[in-house]
């Protein structure tokens, strides 16, 4: 969905979602004679009005699109860059991007290779000739100059300093000129029915003839030519297109020595962010492949996953927070799977790109009453059966059950609350019953989760959760709650499963992410998890 004003992206979302509800469960990788079925990635305005103005959430929406209204632009995949490293990425990356073009140019979608200042090496080629073939009156004026900035992006910070144009070698390599590219990799193969073009006049109005409304772009480098070519990203929204990155199939140009000084990947992916909140949204390879999203062999950053799909307490909105902040502070890589926040929807019961759970080394869970399809129920039991991390917040001790008839095509987790934290989510106090004071479990005080807390405890705005007597025998509880005139109930503990340990809070209001103490609970989670002793006394 293209980045226009905040209120139209809201208005949009609704829309296509609402054209879509029908549609959910479909596979991922439509049929040869379907409409291709995609899950956007974007990062919206907050709908609350008791928040800050620049805050975001975490959106995933579906889209159906007809293959003969797609294009995918590759931009300046080079046979050489004059960086090693990255002219070592484009290697390592195309073989994936050509199997994702391969199947879409069997969908019927047209493939636009721009390797930018190369052209004249495929005159007579008669993909080139057809990029020649119309001219759309009045195009240029509707082109940025210059890279210009879109409307959204006014005042915003761009996310990195790249203004030693992004070699992360070391020696740094030597800047031409000379350039050293002549072509574009050989690796992507060019068909005849493609188009050849680094113009964003040739290459719109051929889009405009034909009738081409979806368009994906690929390639490199996401913050510099991905964005800002003639056919980047910003030109494709001035044209109207609904205009999509597919973001594990591109590279940023950024040195990890410069501000603000984060590993070259987690640039990449602030460099995502970025676009996912001012310019456009993002997809991944999974969507044509059916195979996980693609990854450098030298991005061994930990993944934190993070999954939500509840609106009581947007999860949506501080999970991306503190996602942003973990790219900054931690040294991680965070993605995420999203469903529909509305409790309400009829397509509430999907949850999207679940594929990540595969390679996480972390999982924090925020879901409230969904259920799923039987293969994505597998996804997330296959997961809490490897032992890895997994942390549940407040709802999601009552994730995968309902309280209405279950649908037809998905399936419920009800003993989820017993069988993997242990706990005995029974109801929670009235929203009228006050604060809720946290202590810390007498012989808990040296807990490894609990480092740099305040030893006399803190409080929470939330309203308690009723989850006495907790049903493992193997749970260890660190912190409890009370409300005035209330029992005391656990808030968070750690259960000892026969595959691993599970953490399971029942804090998580949207005004706890407020609270010193929890926020320093949260970091505790991350760093001890990934160390591997979160649990550890």
């Amino acid at each position: 969905m293209q980045n226009t004003s905040p209120k139209t992206r809201i208005f949009m979302a609704l829309l296509l979602a609402c054209s879509c509800l029908t549609c959910l469960s479909q596979p991922v990788v439509a049929q040869d004679d379907a409409l291709l079925r995609v899950s956007l990635q974007s990062r919206i305005p907050a709908a609350e009005k008791d928040v800050a103005p620049d805050s975001l959430v975490i959106h995933q929406e579906i889209q159906y699109w007809n293959p003969k209204e797609t294009a995918i632009i590759i931009c300046d995949m080079w046979n050489q860059h004059w960086c090693k490293g990255a002219t070592a990425r484009v290697s390592e990356m195309a073989p994936r991007m050509n199997e994702v073009l391969t199947i879409a140019r069997q969908k019927g979608i047209t493939i636009v290779h721009a390797p930018s200042d190369t052209i004249g090496s495929y005159q007579e080629h008669p993909a080139r000739k057809r990029a020649l073939e119309f001219r759309a009156p009045g195009i240029e004026q509707r082109l940025g100059r210059g890279n210009q900035l879109l409307p959204a992006e006014a005042g915003i910070a761009w996310p990195i300093d790249q203004s030693d144009e992004g070699c992360d070698c070391t020696p740094t390599c030597p800047h031409g000129p000379p350039y050293p590219w002549k072509h574009q990799i050989e690796t992507l193969t060019v068909h005849n029915e493609d188009l050849i073009s680094d113009s964003g006049v040739e290459i719109g109005s051929y889009f405009e003839e034909k009738g081409i409304k979806n368009v994906i772009l690929m390639g490199v480098h996401t913050n510099m030519c991905v964005i800002g070519r003639s056919f980047g990203l910003r030109n494709m929204v001035r044209l109207g297109k609904n205009v999509v990155l597919m973001r594990d199939l591109t590279d940023t140009m950024y040195n990890s020595k410069s501000a603000p000084q984060v590993s070259h990947f987690t640039g990449n992916s602030l460099i995502q962010q970025y676009i996912e909140s001012y310019v456009a949204a993002s997809m991944v390879s999974t969507d044509f492949t059916g195979k996980k999203q693609f990854r450098f062999k030298e991005d061994s950053r930990p993944l934190v996953a993070f999954v939500t799909a509840e609106n009581e307490y947007r999860s949506g909105q501080h999970f991306h927070e503190f996602a942003h902040e973990l790219l900054l502070t931690r040294g991680v890589n965070c993605d995420f799977a999203v469903g529909d926040p509305d409790v309400n929807s009829p397509g509430r019961h999907n949850i999207e790109n679940l594929q990540i759970l595969e390679d996480a080394d972390l999982v924090f869970l925020s879901v409230r009453r969904r259920a799923l399809e039987e293969a994505k129920m597998n996804a997330v039991k296959k997961y809490v059966e490897s032992g890895r991390p997994l942390v549940g917040i407040r709802t999601a001790s009552h994730a995968f059950s309902l309280r209405e008839r279950k649908p037809d095509n998905v399936v419920t987790w009800e003993d989820f609350d017993r069988d993997v934290w242990g706990g005995n989510y029974a109801d929670h106090l009235g929203r009228d019953s006050g604060a809720t004071k946290v202590e810390i479990v007498p012989g808990m005080e040296i807990h490894p989760l609990l480092e740099g807390l305040n030893p006399s405890g803190f409080s929470s705005p939330s309203w308690l959760y009723i989850t006495r007597s907790l049903r493992s025998p193997n749970v260890q509880v660190l912190l409890t709650g009370t409300a005035v005139g209330k029992p005391t109930e656990p808030v968070l503990w750690v259960n000892h499963r026969p595959n691993g340990k599970v953490i399971y809070t029942s804090l998580g209001h949207w005004d706890d992410w407020k609270v010193s103490d929890f926020k320093r609970l949260m970091l505790n989670i991350v760093s001890t998890s990934l160390a591997g002793n979160a649990s550890n006394p």
